[in-house]
């Protein structure tokens, strides 16, 4: 169905759809959780997902108390996807409704209620002449378009049923099974595949909240005060960096600002810069960073004797042009983010070495061939100078479209050459090892990594070498969550990390190590926040202040009003046993 036919038709529907679409009654909800509730008669009620302006095959409007979402293309990102994080227990279970007319429904997704708990997910389809459960293989026959039907999924361990109107049609004992992808943990609606295309009208949804009884099992750490650096309606603050001065008598946070939740460049990103001079109390927006001011992590560029200068740097993901892609079209991957300049991709591959005579103001520099590669990159976490001398530098390689990636160890001593180790990887290709890691030397000169992966259960995976970084032995670590961005050594030689929790209750978490990290105590996690509105949240960075305190600062969004903006919590972490 074109989208001028799809409007035609919506409009005529739209006309006689207010008055059956008041606000439900919705009853009591099971597994002694309650209700949340978007019905689109309310007045002022904003649109759950938003079609691009650019695209004229999608659509979403309010109209005479109904929600219509149009996905009128089959292209790749042609679809309309509403989710709502619900904190779904596998034990407690968890339930969603919807009152939903189908208009049209083409192939899987096209119009759909989706569901996942943390382990396992699940999608009904609302197809024209029937119901059906994706992942289960469960059908129920019945006509969609001829009136508004209430849709009901509930969910339990591995249990899942379907009511319509209040009868039960599907019965999926034991058939709720299929893993939940990278841990995903939410209701979602509306058309959930590009392929796909589908028109529907959505009266109200309605979903459980499990958020309450996942924070009373995961309280926050007794003391911690939290403190917002800079908030903002229609802006996206995110991926804030921690600075201080010299004497430490003033903090500085600076972040990213756009006005579209991404996480590309986009053409009017602004950089944000808050100052604190009271331990991150209170925070006042200064124009620049002194240039004396120091970090948790250290400048990319290493002392190698008298002026010299080494570093080994990484080719983010730059654009080009349209007419340059046939020169990199099959050799790297290509990205078309959408938010830079129409037509431009960008590749992000390669590393190179450095080397300064000058004490910085020149620089001469070479390739690393081992890393110039389908996909290449690196974190601001990844580097450090070994007592040796030699700069590391940790990068994800990919060789090609079916490698998930491994991490790569790149070793200078001169900053005119470097030497390549393979650090830890999948071999069955179904984790996809990221550039998020974290690099520490111990005292005893130890070598560690700390990565981000996805596509299991979001642990992160540690490697320890033992010989100066030639051989490394890799193992699943117990912190669940990432990244690794955020890690200070206390006074009495532990180590604390901080990181994003992108789980029921979302937040942010931190773990104790008495041994320099080669372990970590994941059976106490110390929980600063546990109130996040979803999962997009995080990125830490740590520092100890003067009287022992810690401040991590990060960025949040809460349930409510949504906008991410940048945070602080001032903490203490236990004291030693």
């Amino acid at each position: 169905m074109s989208p001028s036919l799809a409007t035609a038709a919506g409009v005529l529907i739209l006309s006689a759809a207010g008055a059956s679409g008041a606000v439900p009654e919705l009853g009591e909800a099971p597994y002694g959780l309650s209700w949340r509730l978007e019905a689109y008669a309310e007045p002022g009620v904003p649109l759950p997902v938003e079609a691009p302006a650019a695209n004229p095959r999608l659509r979403v409007e309010i109209a005479a108390g109904v929600l219509r979402i149009l996905d009128g293309g089959s292209q790749r990102g042609d679809l309309l996807t509403a989710a709502k994080a619900w904190c779904a227990d596998p034990e407690a279970g968890a339930s969603c409704r919807a009152r939903v007319r189908v208009l049209s429904c083409q192939g899987l997704a096209g119009v759909m209620l989706g569901f996942s708990d943390g382990i396992h997910e699940d999608i009904l389809t609302l197809h024209e002449d029937r119901i059906e459960l994706y992942r289960a293989k469960l059908a129920h026959p019945m006509v969609t378009t001829e009136a508004f039907h209430e849709y009901r999924v509930d969910i339990r361990g591995t249990d899942v049923t379907v009511r319509v109107d209040g009868r039960g049609v599907i019965e999926g004992a034991g058939a709720f099974t299929f893993p939940a992808h990278e841990g995903r943990n939410r209701f979602s609606f509306g058309s959930g595949a590009s392929a796909a295309t589908g028109e529907s009208l959505w009266q109200w949804v309605a979903w459980t909240d499990g958020a309450e009884m996942a924070r009373r099992r995961a309280p926050v750490l007794a003391g911690a005060e939290h403190a917002v650096i800079y908030k903002e309606a229609g802006v996206y603050a995110s991926f804030p960096t921690l600075r201080w001065s010299p004497d430490r008598a003033a903090v500085y946070a600076s972040f990213s600002k756009k006005t579209r939740r991404t996480h590309y460049e986009t053409l009017d990103a602004t950089r944000g810069i808050f100052a604190s001079r009271d331990g991150g109390r209170s925070w006042q927006a200064v124009d620049t960073l002194p240039e004396d001011s120091e970090g948790p992590r250290p400048a990319e560029a290493f002392p190698g004797g008298g002026e010299v200068r080494i570093r080994i740097g990484q080719n983010w993901r730059k654009y080009h042009p349209p007419e340059k892609r046939p020169e990199y079209e099959g050799r790297y991957r290509i990205t078309e983010p959408g938010t830079y300049k129409p037509g431009w991709f960008a590749v992000t591959s390669g590393a190179f070495v450095a080397r300064s005579e000058d004490g910085g103001r020149t620089w001469a520099t070479a390739p690393v061939p081992q890393l110039d590669c389908y996909v290449s990159c690196s974190s601001p976490w990844s580097f450090i100078q070994l007592r040796d001398g030699r700069v590391l530098r940790a990068f994800m390689a990919c060789a090609g479209p079916e490698d998930s990636g491994d991490v790569m160890a790149c070793f200078s001593r001169d900053g005119r050459s470097a030497d390549v180790v393979r650090v830890m990887g999948d071999p069955d290709e179904k984790l996809r090892f990221t550039e998020e890691t974290l690099v520490h030397e111990t005292p005893e000169g130890v070598l560690w990594m700390l990565t981000r992966v996805e596509g299991g259960d979001d642990h992160l995976r540690q490697a320890v070498s033992r010989d100066g970084g030639r051989t490394w032995t890799a193992s699943r670590t117990g912190i669940q969550g990432h990244p690794p961005s955020g890690l200070v050594r206390l006074d009495d030689g532990r180590l604390v990390l901080t990181y994003g929790y992108r789980h029921p209750p979302y937040g942010i978490r931190a773990v104790l190590s008495h041994d320099q990290g080669l372990t970590w105590d994941t059976a106490s996690p110390i929980i600063l926040r546990n109130d996040g509105a979803g999962y997009d949240l995080g990125y830490p960075r740590s520092m100890a202040l003067p009287d022992g305190t810690i401040l991590t600062v990060y960025y949040f969004a809460t349930e409510d009003d949504r906008i991410s903006h940048i945070a602080c919590t001032r903490w203490r972490p236990p004291p030693r046993p």
